[in-house]
């Protein structure tokens, strides 16, 4: 009798074990899940570039670009020399020569400005002809190189998506 009755404790906590394991299982499934959707919304802007997207267009975005690629206004400094600003100059029809291209097999983003936290001015299929004005700057560990394509449009890529062409 003793035996039974041991028998039938240690069946009803082997089964409240079992059912305390599922649901620890559960809970640890349904906050790894959490998790990762919550880190992959956080990295998501560092890894914009690495996701070929379609620029969305909107009213703010178009008038941001424009504000961004439009020359700067100078501002007035307290030296008795002041520095004129000038606009970069723009490559005309006749003088563009492609100097770059947008390697490998997927789609680049052209950007504003030197960095992912700059909107995107155009998606460039592989291939792109573009052409070098000359200015470089440092931006998130890469370095990114300020390009014009033949129809005027200017913006950065990274120098890791592009390639030379020789002359």
């Amino acid at each position: 009798m003793i035996e039974q009755d041991l028998s039938s404790r240690i069946r009803q906590r082997s089964r409240q074990s079992g059912l305390f394991i599922a649901i620890t299982l559960v809970i640890t499934i349904a906050v790894a899940l959490f998790a990762f959707i919550w880190a992959y919304v956080r990295l998501d802007p560092l890894f914009r570039d690495f996701v070929p997207r379609a620029p969305v267009v909107t009213p703010t975005t178009a008038t941001r670009s424009a504000t961004l690629l439009a020359s700067p206004t100078p501002i007035p400094s307290t030296a008795s020399t002041p520095t004129p600003s000038r606009p970069p100059a723009t490559p005309t029809a006749a003088a563009w020569k492609a100097t770059h291209r947008v390697a490998g097999n997927e789609a680049v983003n052209l950007r504003a400005g030197p960095g992912t936290n700059f909107d995107v001015v155009r998606v460039l299929d592989p291939g792109t002809p573009l052409q070098f004005l000359g200015e470089t700057q440092q931006a998130g560990g890469a370095t990114w190189l300020h390009l014009a394509l033949q129809d005027g449009t200017q913006g950065w890529i990274r120098s890791i998506d592009l390639e030379s062409l020789n002359p």
